[in-house]
């Protein structure tokens, strides 16, 4: 993300918040906050995909993870009267996304959708880029060589497979780092386009 203050701040086309940082989830979106403090990144919108998918294509449109939704539920019967215990983060993290002033994005970094985590990222950010079809949408560690080479077979997750072959097949990789080993030699695989 070293790269990103490129666009933060320069220029109004990417500065007043219409540049977002999409984060995977709450956490993280909470962690970069707090990380990511300089004044070139706050010129950013902070949010993460279900905030973004919910906002472009209405709520309740988020195909949540099984797994947060059952952390989520624990953590409002936690959070009692409050609400909301914060075991997923903080929602003071996110941005408000507000129509005409910092949405539609011009520039949406989405940042390791789906690497490590759910699949439902990678569907979800299909849903972002229809739903808002004029900004740019660059996706940083998204391991879409997994996404497209197969690793999820569709007979398991249908979805997904239906979401590659309409969207994640058409992204052109410009920067590609990988660790490869072989019989005992380590080494990186690294290409850039073009």
């Amino acid at each position: 993300m070293l790269f990103a203050p490129m666009f933060l701040g320069k220029e109004a086309e990417y500065g007043g918040g219409k540049t977002w940082l999409v984060f995977p989830d709450l956490k993280e979106c909470e962690i970069a906050r707090a990380e990511w403090a300089g004044s070139r990144y706050q010129t950013a919108t902070f949010t993460d995909i279900e905030a973004a998918t919910n906002h472009l294509v209405g709520e309740g449109s988020y195909d949540a993870p099984w797994g947060s939704a059952l952390v989520s539920g624990v953590s409002k019967i936690m959070g009692g009267a409050d609400g909301d215990a914060g075991l997923l983060g903080d929602q003071n993290a996110l941005d408000t996304l507000v129509e005409g002033e910092n949405s539609p994005a011009t520039l949406a970094l989405v940042i390791q959708p789906g690497n490590g985590g759910p699949v439902e990222d990678w569907v979800n950010c299909e849903k972002i880029f229809n739903a808002s079809p004029d900004t740019v949408m660059v996706v940083i560690n998204g391991a879409l060589d997994k996404v497209r080479g197969g690793y999820y077979p569709g007979v398991f997750f249908p979805k997904l497979a239906k979401t590659v072959d309409r969207f994640w097949k058409t992204f052109e990789s410009v920067y590609y780092l990988k660790p490869i080993s072989d019989k005992g030699c380590f080494g990186w695989l690294y290409r850039v386009y073009p």
